[in-house]
Order: C-alpha cells, then structure tokens, then sequence
C-alpha cells in the first residue's frame, strides 16, 4: 500500500470512529433525556459513566447530597431495572427504617434491632411493613404529609414496587421502573422523596431533642445472620461483582459502591473498595457437631 493510500484508509477510519461516538453520544442523550433534564432543574450536575453505565445526576439538598441514578435487575427483580433515589447525610442520623411492600417476602424477615412499627393508618399499614430502630420516631417521621408523599411514589409503580430505607448514612427510595426517559415521572420521583426527606430530617430533629439510642456496631457481616446484605440497597450480596471497604469491611454490590462513590457504613469514610466475588463473602457452613 502506498503512502496515499495508507493516509487515506486512516483518514476514514478516523471520521468513521468519530461519526459512531456521536451517534452512541445522541443516542445515550435521548434515551437518558429525564436525566439531563433534571440535572438543568436542580442545578445538578449529570455524571457520565461510560457506553455501558447508565448516569448519575447528583445535586445538593441543604447541607446532604442528592444522587438519582438506575439499578440494574436483581434478583429480586428479575428484568425490571429501578430508579434510585439517595440522600447522603453530611451528618449521620441515630435511625435505621426499612419500608417494605407488606407482600415483599423480605417484609417477614426481621432486622437486628429493629421492631415492627404501625402508623395507626389503616390503608398505609395495609400496604406497607415498615420496621424501625425507634418506633416513637418511625410513627414521628411517618406524619400524614410523608405518608401521602409515600403513596403518590407509589402511583409511579406497578404494586409492590415501591421501596424505602433509612440507616445513619442515608435516605433511599427505590422505585421498580425506569424513568429515564420519562421526565414528568422521575421530577415526580424526586419531589415526593425530597418531601419524604424533609420529614425525616424534621422529626430527627425533633427526637435529638429527646434523647435517643444510637445501635453501635460495624459493617462487617455477621455470619449468624445469613448472607452479607449491602447497606446501600438493602439486598443481599449473593451474587455477581462485589465491593468490600478496606477500611471497615462491608461488602456492597459494586453498581451500589459506584452509585454512592464511596462506603456507606456511618462513620467510616473509606473511598477504596476491593472488587470481590460475592461468592466469597457467603458465610461459612457451621462445623458438625462433635460425634
């Protein structure tokens, strides 16, 4: 091949690379335009992760961190890919709730110590199992205005798609759909759980001012209570790439780990993770009894 030649091959693959980045570009633009668009509403800002990761948007609220991103299926739900929706708190919070669907097979599953929390309201007992650490401020924090806010989250998913978690580290909404390319429902998404955390934050504040129990304790598993669960979706890590803390410990999901951008365990601070097999983090088999 002459030099010509050679000039004139890389010229066209040069402007052929150049042409398929736009249109991989345009086409991720469209398809995550809720993203961009709330990223412009809040002042946000829109965090590419590559062709194969899907965005984060991420802005502040007060002196907290809002992240909005996808999760991909789980387990739990096979082929559906949600829609997350994090607080991080600058300033852990002495709380830990789990707001279930009341048919969700995790909604019998007991927490280490938490306790059953009814609201007094019918439908939403009906609907919703909610656990707590401190059930005065769980039923403080589930006022009428956050319960109405929690049913129209609701409106935005099939039944039972709707879940809520709160621990010292952060406030997480999860819904079971992809809003990406729907505008008006993720907005809707994200002003419901801003109210939701307003709440939260308000009936904190108010129990401070009382006195609380701070639960003490790791992010290490505890191989007593079954498969290691990740603090950021509150599902167990039994599958897939994982993540553990080097400087605590606790395992996550990696997508979760990436979510966040660092660990979510109260306290600790660690921004290294080692990518693990969740298969290594299952806990041991007990040892046979002595014959």
């Amino acid at each position: 091949m002459t030099l010509l030649g050679f000039a004139i091959v890389a010229l066209a693959a040069y402007w052929s690379l150049r042409l398929i980045a736009r249109a991989a570009a345009w086409a991720l633009g469209s398809r995550y335009r809720a993203f961009r668009q709330l990223a412009g509403r809040f002042h946000g800002v829109y965090e590419t992760r590559g062709l194969s990761d899907s965005p984060i948007v991420s802005f502040p609220r007060g002196e907290d961190l809002v992240r909005v991103g996808l999760a991909p299926a789980s387990a739990r739900t096979p082929g559906v890919v949600s829609t997350r929706v994090v607080v991080r708190f600058r300033r852990g919070i002495p709380f830990r709730l789990d707001l279930l669907p009341a048919s969700s097979p995790r909604a019998r599953q007991a927490s280490q110590g938490t306790e059953t929390v009814a609201t007094g309201d019918r439908e939403f007992d009906g609907a919703f199992a909610v656990r707590a650490n401190d059930p005065d401020m769980a039923r403080d924090f589930l006022a009428a205005d956050v319960r109405w806010s929690i049913h129209n989250l609701g409106l935005l998913v099939r039944p039972g798609g709707l879940s809520l978690a709160v621990s010292p580290e952060r406030l997480l909404a999860q819904i079971d759909r992809d809003l990406s390319d729907d505008p008006e429902a993720l907005f809707a998404a994200v002003a419901e759980t801003m109210a939701v955390y307003d709440g939260l934050k308000a009936g904190v504040r108010r129990r401070i001012g009382e006195g609380v129990r701070i639960l003490e304790g790791d992010g290490r598993p505890d191989p007593a209570e079954g498969p290691p669960v990740c603090q950021v979706c509150g599902e167990p890590v039994v599958e897939g790439d994982a993540v553990v803390c080097r400087n605590c410990g606790a395992p996550h999901h990696r997508d979760c780990w990436e979510f966040v951008g660092s660990c979510s365990i109260y306290g600790c601070g660690g921004k290294v993770g080692r990518p693990v097999s969740a298969a290594t983090l299952r806990p041991a088999a007990p040892a046979p009894p002595p014959p």
